[in-house]
């Protein structure tokens, strides 16, 4: 398979699983104790070119002070780290389907 098409992949896997864990951080946000989680994007995705595999490692994120009642969820970070994540998605995808188009191109002008 083409290399470019299978960083992509990995790109998309590893910010599908991110906006996950966000999510999650948001919904918690009221939760007493609840502390906020994240992913090293840089290290997953370096993990995910040399292995082959998304290892999904959690790691608690201190964004903010904890809340009066433990919480550490800041919605307005979370927010923005949603909105990254789903630039970028957006952007792998939106390169995959140009590489995929190309490679159709390619494969149709040499019949």
């Amino acid at each position: 398979m083409d290399k470019s098409i299978n960083l992509l992949q990995k790109i998309m896997d590893i910010c599908a699983y991110r906006q996950k864990i966000l999510a999650s951080n948001i919904a918690n946000a009221d939760t007493p104790n609840y502390k906020a989680k994240d992913i090293d994007f840089q290290s997953e995705l370096k993990k995910a070119l040399e292995s082959g595999q998304v290892s999904h490692s959690i790691i608690e994120v201190p964004t903010t002070m904890p809340n009066r009642d433990g919480n550490t969820v800041n919605i307005e970070v979370e927010m923005t780290k949603l909105t990254e994540t789903l630039l970028l998605y957006n952007s792998a995808t939106q390169m995959l389907s140009t590489r995929i188009r190309m490679l159709k191109d390619a494969i149709k002008g040499g019949r």
